[in-house]
């Protein structure tokens, strides 16, 4: 099992509200996913939020913010948290409603600090 695996899986045990979760580059192009709940668009979903991201990515750049590090899109069936691991690398979790959101924050966060080293 590869590092990235591992620690989507312990991502997945801690918050039971996961859908899916996925380490994902800038370019929306998956490096290992996890799905917990399986629907059909949820890949899909996180491949159209990284045009998003692209964007705070730039906002937060061009307005002297730093960089970015989490974006959270909440509609009525499910909660998109983005959280970096680096700059050009992050973690996407597909949250069902009413997901408890300073678990799952604090739970991505771990695991970006976790998976950073892979990426360096």
């Amino acid at each position: 099992m590869t590092a990235f695996a591992d620690t989507l899986k312990q991502v997945a045990a801690r918050v039971p509200e996961t859908q899916v979760l996925i380490v994902m580059g800038t370019d929306g192009i998956p490096i290992e996913k996890l799905v917990v709940r399986p629907a059909s668009n949820l890949e899909s979903v996180a491949a159209e939020y990284t045009a998003l991201l692209k964007s705070g990515v730039a906002v937060a750049g061009d307005t002297g913010l730093g960089q970015l590090q989490e974006l959270t899109v909440v509609t009525e069936k499910m909660t998109a948290l983005l959280v970096a691991i680096t700059p050009e690398y992050f973690l996407f979790a597909g949250l069902a409603p009413g997901a408890l959101m300073g678990r799952a924050r604090f739970a991505l966060r771990l695991a970006g600090l976790a998976l950073e080293k892979e990426f360096i």
